[in-house]
């Protein structure tokens, strides 16, 4: 099996020129995110993308640009319980604070915790 390895020097802080881009979508009937950086000045290009919630440091990219949206959770309103257990991982007791209190979803992800789509 053949290995690849990518090396790049990077710059210490992002200039002004730096674009940085993070997206989520449902395609397939799945939850997807992509995150995008490219620096014009020293030519390094970084692309990340996957299935699911995406990591932490991109979530965080997309909820300060788009904000987030408040579910009820259980209940004949509110996502099914099941649903957010899968989609998100949570234990037991996280998954009965978020029946108590709701839970805060990006708008991609609460319109697919609420419609599928």
């Amino acid at each position: 099996m053949t290995e690849q390895q990518l090396y790049a020097s990077l710059h210490c802080e992002p200039c002004e020129e730096c674009v940085r881009e993070e997206r989520q979508s449902v395609q397939d009937g799945r939850l997807r995110w992509e995150a995008y950086d490219y620096c014009p000045r020293y030519s390094v290009q970084a692309c990340d993308r996957g299935w699911g919630v995406p990591p932490p440091w991109v979530r965080e990219r997309i909820v300060a640009r788009e904000g987030t949206v408040h579910l009820p959770v259980g209940g004949p309103d509110g996502v099914p319980i099941a649903l957010l257990r899968t989609v998100y991982g949570l234990t037991i007791a996280e998954t009965a604070a978020a029946r108590a209190t709701g839970w805060y979803a990006t708008p991609t992800e609460a319109r697919y915790l609420t419609t599928g789509r």
